[in-house]
């Protein structure tokens, strides 16, 4: 793999994967339980290869469907999940004490189509540029995407762990983070 090549791979990720690590450290603060952090790994990792293995199929001609016009729809997901935390913060907003919504609802599946939903740019810019890769250069460019992955889960993990964001989460995550997931969930429909 040249150099170039290895340099183009990261910014590529940087710039299709940003959106993900906003989603990744909410996700993270609402993880409670070792079962929820297992979730939020597995389904980021399946989420990616995923959007990658349906790109490179994509771009070698194999899958003949556009799989970017449906992933939109998965950004109901996100958008149904803060609209209900938002209607079940609503009537104890005045209660000091209540918790974050969603932390009972991270799971595999929900992080997974999370990560689907916010593939589009992902698939936009994949598509191309697997066009041009030879085989052995692909699979050079899926061993960094899946190290990068690593990196995010670790940075969003740490960053949801500081003081910072959890005294900011404890203080307004109650319908800031379902609002961010409205907002994320609009951001992929549309």
């Amino acid at each position: 793999m040249s150099l170039s090549l290895l340099f183009t791979s990261i910014g590529i990720f940087f710039v299709t994967d940003t959106d993900d690590l906003i989603v990744l450290l909410l996700l993270w603060l609402a993880a409670k339980n070792r079962r929820q952090a297992r979730a939020i790994i597995i389904g980021q990792y399946l989420g990616i290869i995923t959007l990658i293995l349906a790109s490179w199929l994509i771009s070698r001609g194999m899958l003949h469907f556009n799989v970017a016009h449906w992933t939109h729809w998965l950004g109901l997901v996100p958008f149904i999940l803060g609209v209900t935390g938002l209607v079940n913060w609503w009537p104890a907003r005045h209660n000091q004490t209540l918790p974050p919504q969603l932390t009972r609802v991270v799971s595999l599946p929900l992080v997974w189509s999370l990560t689907l939903g916010n593939g589009g740019d992902n698939l936009s810019i994949y598509i191309p540029f697997f066009t041009s890769l030879t085989a052995t250069d692909f699979s050079g460019v899926f061993l960094i995407f899946l190290v990068l992955v690593a990196l995010w889960l670790v940075a969003s993990h740490r960053l949801a762990r500081s003081t910072a964001a959890t005294t900011f989460f404890a203080r307004f995550g109650a319908w800031l983070s379902p609002l961010l997931f409205i907002i994320v969930g609009l951001a992929i429909l549309f």
